[in-house]
């Protein structure tokens, strides 16, 4: 017999906690993306839980092809039986809310695992993250026979269990985008995506997958991605003309063969990378003297296209011309194409409504005053800035790290904070009102109460009397952590972002 679903009557809960969908009823909020929410779930006759991803009702009315996409996702990872895949349990409408029930993975993912590493100052295992690379790879190309390209491979869409079993998870870009979507509409992470996806969502093929997926490694055995810059857009235009950084000078213990396979796996042009996901790590093994053991599947031709309506367009990319030939006009060419196509993007969002990914210039992005306001039940950042913050690698630690008292920004809505707005964690039987906040960007609701990092709780003989704000691995502020029944808040500046020095013509 199903549990009644408990009737939240506190206006500061999220209205969706306790509601039943389908056979889950949700019980709290597990992550907040662009597009949706993640909510962790309950089927009580199964006794069985669940990722329950819940479609933004803003986007759904922004996007009117968006829940045609969100059931073809649905559709096309149902039919992907692979290990290494999320597994879809179930997908259904109830009362004009869309959702997807999916297995729960109990662990972290890459993203999460990566920056601990680098704030610690360590690097993965090189065994360690062949296993996981090997694991994704497989998947990609089961993915990819099936005429599914991903389009969206970064490390915090590989989820990652306690034994270090990899799963590919967010599906949500491997469609056809409709027919009034323009050439110019570019989807994927920046920092992760490939220079013809970067162009042209719809010229994404496998390689894409690829490219991305050694953006991956390069970041695991460099400590961090290729390209950078101030904006989604800058990065995006590195992505397109800029060659990558040879992995090798940023560190001299990478083997020249596994920077070899890495730069080709990074080319421009989708032909000339590995024909298929599993060769890339197969030759990433060889060249670190490992066991080339992997199953491969059968190889893909060197450019793939789909017709499959579940996939992509059977555009192919036009034939690269000779390295030396053409090359600062092709570069002219391509930089004015994509700045083009990206500032018809940035508009596009800007007339949606969509989140903020864009800051200003680094000059402009010194010093915005910030200020943590919290009691024993909630926490609220307030960006009093006038422009958005990108918190991404920012984190709240009190004590050790890694003791289980971490929280990080990249849980805000869309990994920022836009200027005059508020990011709050409260606890699910908070009664009192919330403190005051002129527009919330987001909000996360803790159901169970586990340790937080903003109380004054005691561990063993001595009380946690404070808690450290690290961005990028920097500490920027201490602040006081706030007993049962208590008060308080800390203000600080966002850190400068240093101005690059202009490059050599």
């Amino acid at each position: 017999m199903t549990k009644k679903a408990t009737t939240l009557t506190d206006a500061s809960k999220d209205p969706l906690i306790g509601k039943q969908f389908g056979d889950y009823r949700l019980t709290s909020i597990l992550a907040t993306g662009g597009m949706a929410k993640i909510y962790k779930g309950m089927d009580y006759q199964l006794q069985r839980q669940a990722a329950v991803k819940i479609l933004s009702q803003e986007n759904i009315d922004n996007d009117k092809t968006l829940t045609k996409r969100f059931q073809r996702e649905a559709r096309a990872v149902a039919a992907l039986e692979h290990d290494n895949i999320i597994t879809i349990y179930q997908y259904g409408e109830q009362d004009n809310v869309y959702f997807l029930a999916m297995k729960l993975i109990k662990g972290k993912d890459l993203a999460q695992e990566l920056k601990r590493l680098k704030r610690s100052g360590q690097k993965m295992d090189i065994k360690r993250a062949l296993h996981i690379m090997e694991q994704v790879a497989s998947a990609l190309d089961y993915a990819h026979q099936a005429g599914v390209v991903h389009r969206d491979i970064k490390p915090s869409n590989i989820l990652l269990d306690d034994n270090d079993k990899a799963i590919l998870t967010d599906f949500g870009l491997v469609l056809r985008a409709s027919s009034e979507t323009t050439m110019g509409t570019a989807f994927g992470t920046p920092r992760y995506i490939a220079p013809e996806q970067a162009i042209s969502s719809n010229k994404a093929v496998p390689q894409s997958d690829i490219y991305s997926l050694a953006i991956i490694f390069y970041e695991i055995l460099t400590g961090d991605t290729p390209f950078g810059g101030d904006s989604p857009m800058e990065i995006a235009l590195s992505h397109i003309s800029d060659a990558p950084p040879p992995p090798r000078s940023r560190d001299k213990n990478i083997p020249e063969a596994a920077e070899r396979e890495l730069l080709k796996a990074l080319e421009k042009e989708p032909e000339k990378r590995h024909r298929s996901a599993s060769e890339f790590v197969q030759a990433l093994k060889k060249a670190y003297g490992l066991s080339a053991d992997l199953s491969a599947p059968a190889r893909l031709p060197a450019t793939v296209s789909y017709t499959d309506s579940l996939a992509l367009p059977s555009e192919k990319l036009p034939k690269a011309k000779p390295a030396r030939e053409g090359r600062s006009s092709r570069k002219s060419f391509l930089l004015l194409l994509a700045l083009i196509v990206l500032l018809g993007a940035v508009a596009a969002l800007v007339v949606a409504g969509g989140n903020n990914r864009f800051i200003p210039a680094s000059g402009e992005a010194a010093g915005a005053p910030i200020v943590l306001s919290y009691d024993d039940t909630t926490f609220m950042m307030v960006n009093n800035g006038d422009y958005a913050l990108n918190v991404v690698t920012l984190w709240f630690i009190r004590g050790d790290e890694g003791g289980g008292d971490d929280y990080s920004g990249d849980r805000f809505k869309g990994d920022v904070l836009p200027p005059g707005t508020c990011a709050r964690v409260v606890l699910e039987r908070r009664v009192a009102p919330l403190p005051a906040c002129a527009v919330e960007h987001s909000r996360e609701i803790l159901v169970d109460e586990p340790s937080l990092f903003w109380r004054q709780e005691s561990r063993g003989d001595s009380p946690y009397g404070q808690f450290k704000v690290l961005y990028d691995g920097r500490l920027i502020a201490t602040c006081p952590t706030v007993p049962r029944g208590g008060k308080n808040e800390c203000a600080f500046s966002w850190p400068v972002i240093p101005t690059p020095a202009p490059e050599d013509a």
